[in-house]
């Protein structure tokens, strides 16, 4: 045993006279306290403001007993102090911050229980203790917050629930309505300091992909190996996609503008089937995460650096972690921006490929004129798909600048997927795991159940090819699923009649978002048969005197609203809408 100040001081010498790229520099000091405390210690260099949030973060995760911060002047300490406190975790015994000044200056001392260190660290660094408390309470948002969820929540519900059901979002509606504002404007609201730009015009974790009407396969999007150069030709979005890797609490937004100018289905393909490979597993510290299949090889990324012969050295040798080969991808070398990344010593880049990050939403913005390309069956269901019709035009006067930086911005708590699976709802949801009567109407075993719902609905549309499957059912009760859980959150009582009003407004979604979008024919593909209309009791003529047909059959089925409350269910306006246009021109679609 070493205990004293000096051998203390040794080990976090080494820590910050280490070159940035060494990802071992901080097993002295771990060395230090296992040996002296049998602690597992966890230490972090932090040189800037903008990188407080991530620093603390990538520490807390690791559960460590004891966390050393060693920050340099400029950084503010009680910024710092205050985002432990908002990450705190019952394991954490101790967090000590101190300065790196010659010699160190010993700032400040923050302990959960005493301990044989904190009482060591009182004495030797001279330092006043101050005591903490774990507590699963989140602390209590601001006003600024209380304010932007409240003027947002209708907004911006059904945003958040259907990124949490799906990471990939077609946003519909003729041309100026804001769609590609909306992704800039979700960007701003959750862009932490460390990825602010100075201008404040282009958040960090925001990327705009311009589709081009010449895109014909997914080296467009994911780019290629090249034989001219001997290298592979890494694409903004690939370089986005690792970029999000090493923030993976912070939303990173991709904006495909004009989606739809070239063949989605052939430049997409390759990322459509990735999606469907999405799978919740549980991480080596036993919290659920979301891994899919590989976008780029692991060949491509020990490639990088292998420019020629005469810079070999300059190859896989000197990337040896993830956080390696995003420095290489953006060309980082000046040591202040190396620092202000978050330490990550995840080899996944290099031992995989590139996978989803399930920090990323996708964001497709579509005009649907002539200019543009129809999109199969096959895109839209595996997409959710909202419809902008814009607001009022005087809204362009309003005072309110949405497109700026939050002071609580945002993070992937809020937006975060927790079910890729319906087997996944059934297991882990608590609303539904705690109330067996809610368990069988989720899984269809009493009458009129979710499955049943869903079944009227393909009863209607039999014959078109329009019908949908376990997609479209998996999909529904994730979405249930994430809306009885912001229930149960928010405080609300979850009976059986609370989960049927739920239900109700997921049946009218996914109507919205997955069943209507793929709809679209003429006056024969929705015409009843006489088979149907005498097993069903329905007349030759709806009340105001057009032939009933399918869509009115769907009308009839949709969840209804009252005139009270108009925007409680959509679902029956549009299906209003497209009836009208079939039986003005006698074909309808549900795009404008």
């Amino acid at each position: 045993m070493n205990i004293n100040k000096q051998s203390f001081e040794e080990a976090i010498d080494i820590l910050v006279n280490a070159s940035p790229k060494n990802n071992t520099k901080g097993n002295a000091v771990k060395h230090w306290f296992s040996s002296n405390f049998k602690l597992e210690a966890g230490v972090s260099l932090t040189y800037d403001d903008k990188a407080i949030g991530n620093r603390v973060t990538e520490q807390f995760r690791h559960k460590f007993d004891v966390v050393i911060f060693v920050i340099s002047t400029n950084v503010n300490i009680d910024t710092l102090k205050r985002y432990i406190k908002k990450n705190l975790y019952p394991e954490l015994q101790v967090v000590l911050i101190l300065t790196n000044t010659d010699p160190y200056t010993y700032n400040a001392l923050l302990f959960n229980k005493e301990s044989a260190f904190s009482s060591w660290a009182k004495e030797t660094f001279r330092l006043d203790s101050e005591k903490f408390t774990f507590t699963k309470d989140k602390e209590a948002p601001s006003q600024e917050e209380k304010d932007f969820v409240k003027s947002n929540t209708n907004k911006f519900s059904s945003y958040y629930t259907a990124f949490r059901t799906k990471p990939f979002m077609l946003l519909a509606g003729i041309s100026g309505t804001g769609k590609s504002r909306i992704v800039r404007e979700f960007a701003f609201k959750s862009c932490p300091k460390e990825l602010q730009d100075k201008d404040g015009t282009e958040p960090g974790n925001y990327c705009m992909i311009e589709v081009k009407p010449n895109w014909h396969d997914s080296t467009e999007l994911l780019g290629y190996w090249s034989n001219l150069n001997k290298r592979y030709m890494f694409t903004k979005f690939a370089k986005f996609l690792v970029k999000a890797k090493m923030y993976p609490n912070v939303p990173f937004f991709v904006c495909l503008d004009e989606m739809n100018l070239a063949p989605v289905e052939q430049y997409f393909a390759e990322f459509l089937s990735v999606l469907e490979t999405r799978k919740a597993i549980k991480d080596e510290e036993g919290n659920t995460i979301i891994k899919s299949g590989v976008l780029i090889d692991k060949e491509y990324f020990r490639s990088i650096g292998k420019v020629g012969k005469d810079e070999k050295e300059q190859g896989f040798a000197t990337c040896k972690n993830d956080r390696d080969i995003y420095m290489k991808l953006f060309n980082i070398v000046d040591e202040e921006k190396m620092n202000a990344i978050p330490e990550n010593k995840e080899t996944s880049l290099l031992d995989t490929g590139l996978t989803l990050p399930e920090n990323v939403l996708v964001i497709g913005t579509v005009n649907m004129d002539d200019t543009t390309h129809q999109f199969s069956r096959k895109v839209i269901d595996r997409a959710m798909t909202i419809e902008m019709n814009g607001g009022a035009l005087t809204d362009i006067f309003s005072d309110k600048d949405d497109l700026a930086y939050r002071e609580n911005p945002l993070s992937m708590d809020d937006l975060r997927a927790k079910y890729v699976s319906a087997k996944e709802v059934i297991k882990n949801c608590t609303a539904i795991t705690k109330n067996e009567d809610i368990l069988k109407y989720i899984k269809g075993e009493t009458e009129n159940g979710l499955p049943q719902r869903l079944e009227e609905i393909n009863k209607a549309l039999y014959g078109t090819p329009f019908m949908v499957s376990y997609r479209v059912m998996n999909e529904l009760t994730i979405y249930l699923a994430v809306l009885l859980d912001k229930a149960e959150k928010d405080g609300q009582e979850i009976s059986l009649e609370v989960c049927k009003q739920l239900a109700n407004t997921a049946i009218d979604k996914i109507l919205l978002m997955k069943i209507l979008p793929r709809v679209e024919g003429d006056d024969e593909m929705f015409r009843i048969s006489e088979k149907e209309r005498t097993a069903n009791g329905f007349s030759d003529q709806a009340d105001d005197g057009h032939e009933f047909t399918k869509l009115d059959w769907l009308r009839q089925i949709a969840p209804q609203h009252t005139e009270d409350n108009k925007d409680s269910y959509m679902a029956v306006d549009k299906l209003s809408e497209m009836i009208e246009r079939l039986n003005r021109q006698s074909f309808t679609r549900f795009w404008p």
